[in-house]
């Protein structure tokens, strides 16, 4: 209750700024708000980390959210050995698919794990504990959870599929390659999901942070940059301020394991929280306002997108 009362608290204040003309003309209060409450929700059921009594608390929290708005809930699990580090881990990837016969798919993604370790947090006492992940993990989940809610609503267009993936395993241990594991395993066992595979789609990920700026990731604008060319066009005719068209860095994240396999899979993240990986990294640094318009954007991109043809 004392983290739902502060996430009013917050809202209220995003709102303020929003008359003070601070908030761009695209963030709605109402879409606002229910964002916030969704990561309240993930925050005070979880951490969603790897090895910690309570994900799966919030993975049955998610499957629920979504069912209740009349939808399918996929699962997917799978196993990693990590031999030289004497783990093995168990995961499962979420999914929601929107017309499932449809030939041409959009995927949209997001992991919903959450680091097991605050290993950047400046006090070394604090590293080895859990932490929220508010941006870092529950910012993305809200988003997927927001377009699930809206697509429940108004499916995507004729003869567009769109599948929402809620990737586990994203983070991994430290200076290692196991790092996001459920999209490398999705990616690579696609067929086991019934639908076609994805001509393009999006990743979201840490867009949740107090002065979000999303620019253009660099393995995104290489290979992926006719979605990027759409995302970006739609973020400048909406006045989306959190959207910067310029050069951002190359980030590894969920995105990777599809441009491998020649899916053109942009990345929409802000990789410069100073919260990242440290126990600050909670829901009082989230700014609602910002989830709200990139859900806004990324909704946008999927009801502009037509069949080869169309």
């Amino acid at each position: 209750m004392r983290r739902l009362l502060l996430a009013v608290a917050l809202l209220g204040a995003a709102c303020t700024n929003s008359r003070a003309g601070q908030v761009g003309p695209i963030s709605d209060p109402v879409r606002a708000r229910r964002m916030m409450e969704w990561a309240t929700r993930i925050v005070e059921a979880g951490p969603a980390a790897q090895g910690h009594p309570e994900k799966p608390r919030v993975q049955a929290l998610l499957k629920r959210e979504l069912r209740e708005m009349g939808l399918e809930v996929s699962q997917y699990p799978f196993t990693v050995d990590m031999p030289e580090l004497g783990m093995r881990w168990d995961l499962v990837n979420l999914m929601v698919s929107f017309r499932p016969e449809a030939k041409h798919r959009i995927l949209v993604g997001a992991h919903w794990d959450i680091r097991p370790w605050a290993d950047e947090d400046p006090d070394p006492a604090r590293r080895s504990l859990p932490f929220d992940g508010a941006n870092d993990g529950v910012s993305g989940t809200v988003v997927l959870l927001e377009l699930a809610r809206e697509l429940s609503r108004e499916p995507p267009p004729e003869g567009v599929g769109v599948d929402l993936v809620f990737f586990d395993g994203e983070e991994g241990p430290k200076d290692t390659p196991y790092h996001y594991l459920g999209s490398k395993d999705l990616a690579a066992n696609w067929a086991k999901t019934g639908v076609a595979l994805p001509a393009r789609g999006l990743i979201v990920d840490m867009v949740g942070r107090k002065g979000l700026t999303i620019r253009r990731e660099g393995f995104s604008q290489e290979r992926a940059r006719v979605v990027l060319d759409e995302v970006f066009a739609i973020a400048r005719k909406k006045g989306a301020r959190h959207f910067v068209d310029a050069p951002g860095k190359h980030i590894l994240d969920d995105h990777i394991a599809f441009l491998q396999r020649g899916i053109p899979v942009a990345n929409l993240i802000d990789i410069d929280d100073p919260n990242w990986h440290t126990q600050d990294d909670r829901l009082e640094n989230l700014d609602p306002h910002a989830m709200a318009e990139v859900a806004e954007v990324v909704l946008e991109w999927i009801r502009n997108q037509r069949p080869p043809g169309g």
